[in-house]
């Protein structure tokens, strides 16, 4: 065991498939470590991974091979018994000395295991809280108890909705063991995490100036992810915001100018489709999701909002903007648009009336979204609409905080989604993004192209932005 001012080490054990490797690429926030598979059993041989701050490795974890013959190797341990007061290290030794630990092809990854186990300074068991306990898991508990270290049953898969985590806690106290922690790879949870850190302090005496190091570098790292993410988010919503499609001032009947108004409407919401789906990857590499992951994110979180386009009918109603019209299809709350003369078609749903929503009145001045101006129309998107974006990207950040890196398939973001969606929205979030009303320089997707640098302003202001929308995150 390493003493004290040396880095803590930890050892991830267990039954085959509970998820060992996936523990250890979460806690260390890795995916090139390790190989996590649905089948299981990958791991062959003892991989290690650090964690490390500025002043050097904090802890060491152990990734070992699954205990997949809990009763033979228990058995055999045992079976080396030679007087009554022989305790169970002592017996452990033994059987570590001879030929079945040293085949592979008997216990020999099982034997793998336990060596890793004595060289480290407490033992996280990986319990996969989906399945139930078993009398290997006694087994493994017996031979693993006989090491002498220090063992934390970690509660892995808590958070699926066939977890059983009364269930391993009960049996787990039946086997002394009352520090059980729920900690989940897939559906990562940060104050599961603080638990666990917490539960190793008080079982690896000597360690707590390194754990507490942990702990802040989790803290640090959490925080610059937030603000690294909030700063894609307030970059897309001040883009949004000062956005402004002018039609084009050539003299027309009322049947060309809707079509003009149309088509600016659609090079608008298409510019801001495709700037969400940036601000989307962006975020998820901020929070540490690249290439296939960050595929798999963008895929949950699309599906959890109701699709990639924010203006769709899904979108919508999850955000409380659509409902069910008598007699008139697909109603927005108040009304989608307000236009100073009658409703246009945009897109799959109808504009109604002349209030100003999602796509509506731009400023405090809640004036009228389109405007005569030299015969020429003005399209922005209106408070409500940039406030759908906001809500979007929040929960889009904190869908990717929940993630774990050891995810291999879809992760039920839902609360996290409905959370912002429902109750992040405040006037706080308006007036930050207020200063870009009127600025069509801030907005690549004006057109035509103003003149004009945005300069200084236009950075303050979408650190304004961040900041707002990281006060609901953090």
């Amino acid at each position: 065991m390493s003493g004290s001012g040396q880095p803590l080490r930890l050892a991830l054990v267990g039954h085959t498939n509970t998820g060992k490797t996936s523990l250890l690429q979460t806690l260390l926030r890795r995916r090139d470590i390790g190989e996590v598979s649905a089948h299981g059993g990958t791991t062959r041989e003892v991989e290690a991974g650090e964690v490390a701050d500025d002043a050097g490795v904090v802890a060491v974890l152990l990734d070992t091979p699954g205990i997949e013959e809990s009763d033979r190797l228990r058995d055999a341990m045992e079976s080396e018994q030679t007087d009554r007061y022989d305790d169970p290290r002592t017996l452990l030794d033994r059987f570590l000395a001879s030929p079945a630990a040293a085949d592979v092809n008997d216990l020999g990854l099982e034997a793998a295991s336990v060596r890793a186990a004595l060289g480290a300074d407490v033992l996280l068991y990986a319990i996969d809280a989906r399945d139930e306990p078993k009398p290997k898991h006694l087994d493994e508990l017996a031979v693993l108890a006989a090491t002498a270290r220090p063992l934390i049953p970690v509660l892995n898969y808590a958070a699926h909705p066939d977890a059983q985590p009364e269930s391993w806690r009960g049996a787990c106290a039946r086997q002394g063991l009352h520090a059980t922690v729920a900690f989940d790879a897939v559906v990562y949870d940060d104050a599961g995490e603080q638990r666990l850190l917490a539960a190793l302090k008080a079982l690896a005496p000597g360690h707590e100036a390194a754990l507490e190091r942990w702990l802040a570098l989790r803290s640090r790292e959490r925080r610059d992810a937030i603000a690294a993410a909030t700063e894609v988010a307030g970059e897309l919503l001040v883009t949004a915001a000062a956005a402004v499609v002018v039609t084009a001032p050539e003299p027309r009947d009322e049947a060309a100018r809707r079509l003009a108004v149309e088509d600016a409407t659609a090079l608008l919401l298409e510019g801001l489709r495709e700037r969400e789906t940036v601000a989307r990857d962006r975020i998820a590499a901020t929070l540490g999701f690249y290439g296939a992951e960050a595929r798999a994110v963008a895929f949950d979180v699309a599906e959890a909002l109701g699709g990639v386009d924010f203006l769709s009918p899904a979108s919508l109603e999850r955000a409380g903007l659509w409902a069910a019209g008598a007699g008139a299809g697909l109603v927005a709350t108040g009304a989608m648009v307000d236009i100073a003369v009658g409703g246009v078609s945009l897109g799959g749903f109808a504009v109604l009336g002349a209030v100003g929503s999602a796509l509506g009145a731009a400023g405090a001045s809640a004036r009228k979204v389109l405007r005569r101006l030299r015969g020429q129309e003005e399209v922005r998107l209106g408070d409500a609409g940039v406030e759908l974006l906001a809500a979007r990207a929040v929960a889009t950040i904190r869908a990717v905080l929940a993630r774990g890196h050891a995810a291999i398939e879809p992760v039920p973001i839902e609360a996290a989604v409905s959370e912002s969606l429902e109750h992040d929205a405040g006037p706080a979030w308006r007036a930050s993004w207020a200063p870009a009303r009127g600025r069509a320089e801030w907005s690549d997707l004006s057109r035509p192209r103003p003149s004009g640098v945005p300069g200084h302003a236009r950075a303050e202001a979408v650190r304004n932005v961040a900041v707002a929308l990281a006060d609901r995150i953090a």
